[in-house]
């Protein structure tokens, strides 16, 4: 059974699988849940959460929002702009993929929001995803 946990956990796992996402930040241990509440943020950071719909099991897969925000600390919010145009390139037109027993489908970008600067004084962008799923 799919959970929003489960599905949270299977896309971390499939980005850190990314080379050329992984490239763009200090380490693949740089991409985590929005929940993750450490003592310390590193900058660029990739936090991922969904929107998950449960599907019937029998007719209709789950379906779900996936949101990937990029964190930057710079001055201006290139990087993190380039962080999520990357993302943005490596998951447009994707199809299809497996991670952790589960199979994300149907896989289309919805939206690319404009970079906004946060309390913290880090710039802030968000790569939107529809996905279906089944497992």
């Amino acid at each position: 059974m799919i959970t929003n946990e489960t599905a949270t956990e299977a896309w971390i796992a499939y980005l850190k699988a990314q080379t050329s996402v992984v490239a763009l930040l200090s380490s693949s241990l740089q991409i985590k849940e929005t929940e993750w509440q450490g003592d310390q943020f590193k900058y660029p950071g990739i936090r991922v959460s969904l929107d998950f719909e449960v599907g019937d099991d029998i007719c209709f897969p789950d379906s779900m929002t996936v949101y990937l925000d990029t964190f930057s600390e710079q001055k201006s919010s290139k990087e993190a702009v380039h962080i999520t145009a990357t993302l943005l390139t490596t998951l447009r037109n994707l199809g299809s993929f497996t991670q952790n027993g589960i199979k994300f489908f149907m896989i289309y970008t919805r939206k690319v929001t404009r970079p906004n600067r946060i309390e913290s004084g880090a710039w802030q962008s968000t790569l939107e995803i529809n996905a279906k799923a089944s497992g």
